[in-house]
């Protein structure tokens, strides 16, 4: 049964803020804006104070802020693929069905690669 309500702490708000805007670097803390005004409530005699929320959001944090988030940990960047390299985490994640022409595509590669010389120092 779905709830009608779900409470999140700001850590949590500042974690899907992180990872919703693709940041991955820097510490972040919850930013809330107010607006206040006073006055007179119509059926109140006495003077009032009005309290709206303009916006919620994520802002710079000093890395010793106790409430900081680093969107390092939080939100990680994907791993850059290196030109020339055995993709082996595809076998892993069950794109190849079949294992052994994996494993032999695998050996091919790593065959080609290590027949290619590396260049050495000129002396």
């Amino acid at each position: 049964m779905a709830s009608n309500e779900y409470t999140l702490s700001h850590q949590d708000v500042v974690k899907a803020i992180v990872i919703h805007q693709g940041i991955h670097e820097g510490f972040w803390t919850l930013n809330i804006n107010f607006d206040v005004a006073a006055g007179h409530g119509a059926q109140v005699p006495d003077p009032c104070l009005e309290v709206t929320i303009r916006g919620i959001g994520i802002m710079r944090a000093s890395p010793v802020d106790p409430f900081a988030i680093d969107a390092a940990l939080v939100n990680p960047p994907a791993p850059q693929r290196i030109e020339g390299t055995v993709q082996i985490a595809a076998g892993v994640n069950g794109t190849h069905e079949r294992g052994m022409q994996f494993c032999r595509d695998v050996y091919r590669n790593v065959a080609v690669q290590s027949a290619v010389k590396a260049p050495s120092k000129p002396s």
